[in-house]
C-alpha cells in the first residue's frame, strides 16, 4: 500500500466513512436525515401529498435508489415506496413489498397478504385520500424522472377510474429530491473533492509518470487502482489525453513525451453513500533544462481561470440553464475568449438531474431541460473550456478544459477551491 493510499484511507476512516460497516450506518443517518429534513419541505414546495415510486429488482427507478437502505441494495421481486400526507400534515413513509430488517426503521410496511400492486396501491389511496399520486413519467425532463417502467404504469392503471385519474407525472419533486444536496452530504462531498485532487497531484507527477515510457491509459490505470486501493470506486473514466506541438489535436491518447500538455477527467465516489466528485485538472510536462511551464501555456490557464469566474457571476438558483449558458457564453465573448460552456448537476447522480447548461457537442440553447431553474442548495459540475493560439508552439491552437465542483445556494461557490495554476511534471 503506497504513501498515497494510506493516507486517503485514512482520511475517510476519520470521517466515517471506513470500514465499510462504519460508511453503511453513515449512509442511513444521511437517509434518515433527508426523510425527515429534506422531504417534507420538498413536497410542500412542490404542493404534493402522496408520491409513488415502484420499480422491478434489477430496473430500478433512479430515486428508488436513494431510499434504500445498505442491507437492501436493490429492489425485491416488486417493491414500492409511497409517501403520503397524514391528516395531521406529516408525511407517512410506507413501503409495499419484501422490506429488509433495516428498511423497516425508515418505512412502515403496508403490503397484506399475497395482493397485487394495484391493489395495495388502491387501499393506500382509499386510506389517505390524496388529491393527486404522483408517479415517475416525464420523458421530457430526462430519465431521472421517467423511471416508472411501461409494464408498472399498466398494472396501476388497472385500478378503478376514481385512483386511477389521480395518477400524476412527479415533476418537479424528483428533480428537486435528486438535485437538492442536504449540509451532511455537502461536508462529504468537500473530503471526496480533496482526495480527487490528491489522486490527480499524486498521478500528475514523476511518482507515476516517466517520460517517453509511460502512457496516457497508464495513468488511467494508476488512477483505478490508487481509488480501488483506497475503498473508493469511479463513476466514469478516468480519462486522460495529451496535446502536443506540431500535433493538430486537441485531445489524444499515447505515449507521454517532454513537451505535452495533459488533461485528466476523475470523479470518485462511496460504496453506499450516493455522493460524487467531477474534476478536469491539467498539467504540463517540463522539457529537459525547463523549470516551469511556458509563459504562453500560463496565460490561456490564466485565460480558463477568467472564463470561470465570467461564468460563476451568472450561476445563481433560480436563473435558467439557458439564461447561465448565454449570459458566461456572451460574457466570454466581450472579452475576446474563445469558450464553450458544457455543465451538468453532480447530485445523487454523476450528469445529474435539474437543468442542462450547454452541450460539449451542442453550443446553443438546450430544451426542455435547460428551461429548468437552477435550485437551491445544489452541485454542479462547472466544466468548459477556451482555445487559444500558443505561441511557443507556433501559435498552434490549445485547448485548455477545466472542470470545478462547486454549491449553489443561492450563489455559487467552489465545493474545494480550483486549479489555479497548471501543474508541472
Amino acid at each position: 500500500m503506497n504513501d498515497l493510499v494510506t493516507r486517503i484511507r485514512a482520511k475517510l476512516e476519520q470521517n466515517g466513512l471506513l470500514p465499510l460497516r462504519a460508511q453503511a450506518k453513515k449512509a442511513e443517518e444521511l437517509i434518515e436525515y433527508r426523510l425527515t429534513t429534506l422531504l417534507p419541505a420538498l413536497m410542500d414546495e412542490c404542493g404534493a401529498d402522496c408520491w409513488l415510486i415502484t420499480a422491478y429488482e434489477n430496473n430500478e427507478d433512479p430515486v428508488m435508489r436513494t431510499l434504500l437502505t445498505p442491507d437492501m441494495r436493490t429492489a425485491r421481486r416488486l417493491s414500492a415506496i409511497l409517501f403520503c400526507r397524514n391528516a395531521s400534515g406529516g408525511i407517512d413513509r410506507l413501503s409495499w413489498g419484501i422490506p429488509s430488517a433495516h428498511m423497516k426503521r425508515f418505512y412502515t410496511p403496508v403490503k397484506q397478504g399475497d395482493e397485487m400492486l394495484a391493489a395495495g396501491v388502491e387501499r393506500v389511496i382509499r386510506q389517505y385520500r390524496p388529491k393527486e399520486v404522483l408517479i415517475n413519467v416525464n420523458g421530457e425532463m430526462g430519465g431521472f424522472c421517467d423511471g416508472l417502467s411501461a409494464s408498472l404504469l399498466e398494472q396501476l392503471n388497472t385500478m378503478p377510474e376514481d385512483c386511477r385519474s389521480l395518477l400524476k407525472p412527479a415533476h418537479p419533486l424528483t428533480t428537486r429530491w435528486l438535485e437538492t444536496m442536504t449540509e451532511p452530504e455537502l461536508a462529504i462531498m468537500e473530503l471526496l473533492v480533496e482526495i480527487t485532487e490528491d489522486i490527480i497531484k499524486e498521478n500528475f507527477s514523476r511518482k507515476v509518470i516517466n517520460p517517453g515510457v509511460t502512457t496516457t491509459e497508464d495513468v488511467e490505470w494508476s488512477m483505478r487502482e490508487h481509488m480501488w486501493q483506497s475503498g473508493l470506486d469511479f463513476w466514469f473514466g478516468p480519462d486522460v489525453d495529451l496535446q502536443r506541438r506540431g500535433v493538430q489535436s486537441l485531445g489524444f491518447e499515447g505515449v507521454i513525451l517532454p513537451g505535452d500538455l495533459l488533461h485528466c477527467d476523475v470523479g470518485v465516489y462511496l460504496k453506499y453513500i450516493p455522493v460524487l466528485t467531477d474534476k478536469q485538472w491539467m498539467a504540463y510536462v517540463l522539457r529537459e533544462g525547463e523549470t516551469e511551464a511556458p509563459a504562453g501555456v500560463k496565460t490561456l490557464f490564466r485565460r480558463c481561470n477568467r472564463f470561470q469566474d465570467i461564468a460563476c457571476e451568472h450561476y445563481m438558483a433560480g436563473h435558467t440553464g439557458n439564461q447561465v449558458f448565454w449570459d458566461a457564453i456572451n460574457g466570454a465573448r466581450r472579452e475576446n475568449i474563445d469558450a464553450s460552456f458544457y455543465c451538468h448537476g453532480l447530485g445523487v447522480h454523476g450528469h445529474g438531474a435539474g437543468p442542462i447548461i450547454g452541450r460539449w457537442d451542442h453550443q446553443d440553447s438546450i430544451y426542455p431541460r435547460g428551461e429548468l431553474p437552477l435550485g437551491m442548495h445544489t452541485s454542479y459540475a462547472l466544466e468548459l473550456n477556451i482555445k487559444g493560439q500558443l505561441s511557443e508552439w507556433d501559435d498552434q491552437t490549445v485547448r485548455i478544459a477545466l472542470e470545478e465542483d462547486i454549491h449553489v445556494a443561492p450563489a455559487p461557490r467552489y465545493v474545494r477551491g480550483r486549479e489555479e495554476e497548471i501543474l508541472e511534471i
